[in-house]
């Protein structure tokens, strides 16, 4: 079975994600990996890229990918972070990680990121994250007419403004198996 994640910046879904894959044996797909390495091969930083033109070119690749893998891997356990899988994705159990806006911004100025990318102040980090997951959401209404925000696209919605990584993986993994016995 198939589970996406998506969810705001800063949310720990790549943290979750690691200890996801650990503890109940399903294989990560991160489609930021394959963007940063699709940039990389265009000699273009991941900021840069994500401000320019080329991005629109990257989002269909990468989703090309995605698409693939769930059409060749459907009866596997995937768990695969993306933005836009639960909208192409339809035997999937998709999944947003929603957190308050002041924790989200506390975490990207407390994160070991560069101060470029998270800002001199938890109020400078508030403007970079809230704009980064705008700007993707008004991204991907224009590329594929869809809403990654509105979450009633999702069979669950978990806000772990206040969870461990782990405690969001375990109430992932268990909404999972009450998804599936349905």
């Amino acid at each position: 079975m198939i589970i996406t994640i998506s969810g705001k910046p800063c949310t720990g879904k790549s943290t979750m994600a690691e200890i996801f894959i650990k503890k109940y044996g399903f294989e990560r797909v991160y489609a930021g990996a394959i963007f940063k390495s699709v940039a990389k091969e265009m000699g273009i930083d991941i900021l840069e890229l994500t401000g320019s033109d080329k991005v629109y070119a990257v989002d269909y690749e990468v989703d090309n990918k995605l698409k693939e893998i769930y059409e060749s891997r459907l009866g596997e356990n995937l768990l695969i972070e993306s933005r836009t899988a639960w909208s192409f994705m339809p035997k999937a159990f998709n999944v947003f990680i929603d957190v308050s806006d002041d924790v989200m911004a506390e975490r990207l100025f407390n994160s070991d990121r560069s101060e470029k990318e998270r800002g001199s102040s938890v109020g400078d980090a508030r403007q970079k994250v809230m704009g980064r997951f705008n700007n993707d959401v008004n991204r991907y209404k224009m590329l594929y007419n869809i809403d990654c925000s509105n979450l009633n696209n999702y069979d669950l919605v978990i806000d772990n403004s206040h969870l461990t990584p782990e405690e969001t993986a375990d109430a992932i993994f268990n909404a999972y198996l009450k998804y599936i016995e349905e």
